[in-house]
């Protein structure tokens, strides 16, 4: 399994698959597979992005993560100190307890936070549902958090609806620190903001992960974002991780076609890089994840494919130090 950069784990998925099944009148049922067998380990204070086409199965991995979707196999363990908690199966008041250990970023700041409340109401109902009594904690934990994400205090008493686009997902991230939680799920947190909004949000990110130990799981489909804010990089491809390794390494030096693709297809300001994506010329668009082709997933689009990879699935193999990849051209 690929291991964390820090050697103090808090979040292991061990071998994760996340089916769905898809029934429609007059059609046959299928099943898609959006998660298919994923191992990864996220360290204390480290950043991970999880990188891919829409429909890679980025989100729904994050999601069971944190588990907002139970794994159809496979078990998500948060690691506190000696304490294994098997995410998927938690229930009841120790589901309630973990909550505040496993928090969501979520992509879209208008419809994350409910615009008609008191940006204070939004801040403290949460806490008051995790069983915080005390207004003077409440006033202060909310205070510290709204510190912390760069707000201004007169901001407390604004609705939400008032407020800009980054400000209302600087909110959405103070109410994830309100718990100072162990583990964050970012799921494109930075998609739907301006240019010049999208570093603040990483800064404060990248902050809480240094300073608090705060592990983050970073879902995105920007490559240069990811080189930023992570310190290593998992590109996904149909459900599976196809490719992990640190962020330099990702970058400058791709192994498998798919993420070469990726990267050469990543706006650049570099006029040396123009039409690069022809050199590659992986073919066509992501396929439905109900269409499961046999051997490597990747196949049906990859320009290098040999008669092996249309019958064998490839292992993540770990073919440099620090570097997996699964491809039979390795």
């Amino acid at each position: 399994m690929p291991a964390g950069s820090i050697e103090v784990p808090v979040l292991r998925l061990e071998d994760v698959r996340v089916f769905y099944t898809k029934k429609r009148f007059l059609e046959k049922t299928s099943v898609v597979k959006a998660v298919d067998g994923v191992s990864l380990v996220v360290s204390r204070g480290e950043v991970v992005a999880l990188v891919g086409e829409s429909g890679s199965g980025k989100t729904t991995l994050g999601r069971a993560a944190i588990g907002l979707a139970r794994p159809t196999s496979g078990d998500v363990i948060l690691v506190e100190g000696d304490t294994l908690t098997n995410v998927g199966r938690a229930k009841g008041r120790a589901w309630k307890n973990l909550r505040k250990q496993l928090q969501i970023i979520f992509q879209d700041p208008f419809s994350s936070v409910d615009p008609n409340m008191k940006v204070y109401d939004a801040l403290r109902i949460p806490l008051e549902a995790q069983g915080v009594k005390s207004k003077k904690e409440i006033s202060e934990r909310i205070h510290d958090v709204f510190k912390r994400v760069g707000l201004p205090e007169q901001q407390l008493t604004s609705y939400v609806f008032q407020l800009s686009g980054g400000q209302r997902q600087r909110v959405g991230i103070a109410r994830v620190l309100l718990f100072n939680p162990a583990v964050v799920i970012a799921d494109e947190p930075v998609s739907m903001l301006d240019a010049s909004l999208k570093g603040d949000i990483l800064n404060i990110i990248a902050k809480e992960s240094k300073e608090r130990g705060t592990a983050f799981l970073f879902i995105t489909h920007e490559m240069s974002v990811a080189r930023v804010i992570a310190a290593r990089i998992a590109v996904m491809y149909l459900g599976n991780v196809v490719e992990i390794a640190s962020a330099d390494a990702v970058i400058d030096d791709p192994l498998h076609p798919y993420t070469k693709a990726l990267l050469q297809a990543s706006p650049s300001i570099d006029p040396s890089l123009k039409d690069v994506t022809k050199k590659i010329g992986a073919k066509d668009e992501l396929t439905l994840s109900t269409v499961h082709p046999s051997g490597c997933k990747f196949h049906p689009r990859c320009p290098f494919v040999m008669s092996v990879c249309k019958d064998t699935v490839p292992q993540l193999k770990e073919v440099k130090p620090g570097h997996w990849v699964s491809c039979w051209l390795y």
